[in-house]
């Protein structure tokens, strides 16, 4: 027994080696949006810094015991003149022009005229080189939508001129904005002449009567102060106006901040939850107005009320949104202060239970009672945003923050890895327009890799209890203010071991064939990443692809039965050497005994 007990301790070593946490990576300058710019399926970042933008590529090492990830820089371009009096940069992505890469719309902000200066810039490969040029779209009122509203699949470019009128144009194939007499603001039908834009907040791009094509839902401003969200629905005959939201009264809810969309009850119906403020700018949140199309307005709980929240100048954008705790109930993070002259702090906000909530609600946002651990520059730094991220694409949800450290705009991650024995299933869109080889199913490399803005994925399965889960997502649903949605949907499964029953899959895409646009996959492996392709010019069908990701628990799980395993082989082995050793004395002894009967 004494002999075994060693190697009982190094056995609880090398288990205890697997607890270790990987160093993530620490960048330098200002997360500007999120996308896959050179077709490895890893989400890489583009950053802002010095006047230029750089695409910083992300490459995932499953096997690195040391490394989460890690970040090559990449392509840089400057964005033209940057002020020295506080201009405000933002970026969204899209492939404008149909080549199957990602182009970059980037706005500044003009602080005398408080107007957005907007430019495209595409990308093009030129001697094996990447090279982005740039075009002069149109000065804006805030960051326009860059979303697919021609039923094309090029993204165009949506948003209002400053004396609020409605401003709409795609792009050419060379990169190039059309003149105003091509706009596609024809498209929506009898649109008025001017609109009060509710500054400060993105608009959205979400379904919002459970037929998963996205609607366009305008933020707006009455001249009260009361928050009117305008919904455009795609037709056969174009984008048609519908009334389906009511206004939210200022004489009830004074001060609002930026919705969020998510399925926050998981009932398989879409929900844009509003932040309730205490006052104008929005330091304090005291619950959240939550609206459904079949529930209309409510409220929801958030533990907020005793922190100050913090947010980006110019942007009522308070949350994001993602599946950090993989529940099937999405979660919000935010940036508060404990007090005034407290440091920042990142937060995750769970999406719990809620059993004595009023008007029969079911759920309510507390902040995490479980803090991270933090990197060190980013603990010594000034935290001034915060969002979500998936380090190595195994969809568990890691923090990505934003901090000042020693005078520079910083950017690092928390590593977090352990969300226990739950499953996920994560839905990648591309777009149907391809022009490279990697528009080939038959390819390793499918598809554009470009997400598909709006693209809406709804999945139900049987629960391990015998109950039903199932929730919906858009996917980029806004792409203005640095919301930074990831492009891709992330469902967490719970800790249920079964298959999903069905997933169904649509593209903002008006057409009188439903195999044109929606298309379901049944029995679907938990822990699976599917990348889907809608049908194309080149290829007219549906296409999928799976990844399977083995979970933490079985990996753990057979590193423990292997050591297991060497502990009794190693015990056989020690006792097989000493009954062999005893077997010799043996022998031994009867050589060397005195025969009395041969005398």
């Amino acid at each position: 027994m004494k002999r075994i007990l060693p190697l009982l301790w190094l056995s609880l070593l090398i288990c205890g080696t697997h607890s270790l946490e990987k160093t993530a990576p620490d960048l330098l300058g200002k997360v500007c949006a999120f996308g896959d710019f050179n077709g490895d399926r890893n989400t890489d970042i583009l950053v802002f810094i010095n006047g230029s933008l750089t695409i910083n590529y992300q490459e995932t090492k499953l096997l690195d015991v040391l490394e989460a990830s890690k970040f090559t820089p990449g392509t840089s371009f400057e964005i033209g003149p940057y002020s020295l009096n506080g201009d405000y940069v933002e970026c969204s992505v899209g492939d404008f022009n149909g080549d199957s890469r990602l182009d970059v719309l980037v706005s500044i902000r003009d602080n005398d005229s408080a107007t957005y200066n907007h430019t495209l810039w595409t990308s093009n490969i030129v001697e094996d080189k990447e090279i982005f040029t740039s075009s002069h779209v149109a000065v804006l009122q805030q960051h326009a939508m860059a979303i697919d509203v021609t039923n094309d699949g090029w993204t165009d470019i949506l948003g209002f001129n400053p004396n609020g009128s409605l401003f709409c144009t795609s792009v050419s194939k060379s990169g190039q904005a059309y003149p105003v007499v091509h706009s596609c603001s024809h498209e929506f039908l009898h649109f008025p002449d001017s609109v009060n834009i509710y500054l400060g907040m993105p608009h959205l791009f979400v379904d919002l009567n459970s037929d998963l094509i996205a609607d366009i839902v305008f933020m707006t401003k009455e001249t009260d102060g009361s928050l009117a969200m305008m919904v455009w629905q795609h037709t056969k005959i174009g984008w048609q106006y519908k009334e389906w939201i009511p206004k939210l009264a200022a004489a009830q809810y004074a001060f609002v901040a930026a919705p969020v969309v998510m399925d926050f009850d998981s009932d398989g119906e879409l929900d844009i939850l509003v932040p309730i403020c205490r006052e104008a700018d929005c330091s304090h949140i005291t619950q959240m107005a939550s609206w459904s199309m079949k529930k209309s307005w409510g409220t929801v709980a958030c533990d907020l009320q005793d922190y100050i929240v913090k947010k980006d100048p110019f942007s009522l954008v308070v949350f994001r949104v993602g599946e950090f705790s993989l529940d099937s109930f999405p979660d919000i993070t935010a940036i508060v202060q404990s007090r005034p002259n407290a440091r920042p702090a990142v937060k995750v906000i769970e999406n719990g239970e809620c059993k004595n909530c009023e008007k029969n609600g079911t759920r309510r946002f507390d902040i995490r009672k479980i803090e991270f651990i933090q990197p060190r520059n980013l603990s010594l730094g000034y935290i001034k945003m915060g969002t979500f991220f998936d380090l190595l694409e195994d969809g568990s949800l890691d923090l990505l923050v934003e901090y000042e450290y020693n005078n520079q705009t910083r950017f690092g991650f928390i590593y977090c890895p352990d969300k226990g024995d739950t499953t996920f299933l994560k839905v990648q869109v591309f777009t149907g327009v391809c022009s490279d080889n990697r528009c080939n199913p038959k390819s390793n490399e499918i598809g554009s890799s470009i997400s598909w803005t709006g693209a809406c994925a709804s999945f139900s399965m049987t629960d391990g209890w015998g109950g039903s889960t199932q929730s919906v997502a858009c996917q980029v649903p806004a792409s203005s203010h640095r919301a930074l949605y990831l492009p891709f949907l992330l469902y967490g499964l719970g800790r249920s071991p079964n298959f999903v029953d069905e997933l169904n899959i649509a593209i903002p895409k008006y057409s009188d064939r439903k195999d044109d646009w929606k298309h379901s996959l049944k029995q679907i492996v938990p822990n699976s990443r599917i990348i889907v392709l809608p049908p194309s010019d080149q290829y007219p069908h549906w296409t999928s692809r799976l990844y399977v990701t083995p979970s933490a628990l079985i990996v753990q799980s057979l590193a423990v039965i292997a050591l297991v395993c060497c502990m009794l082989l190693m015990v056989v082995v020690f006792l097989h050497y000493r009954e062999k050793k005893e077997d010799r004395y043996e022998r031994q002894q009867q050589s060397h005994r005195f025969h009395f009967d041969a005398m």
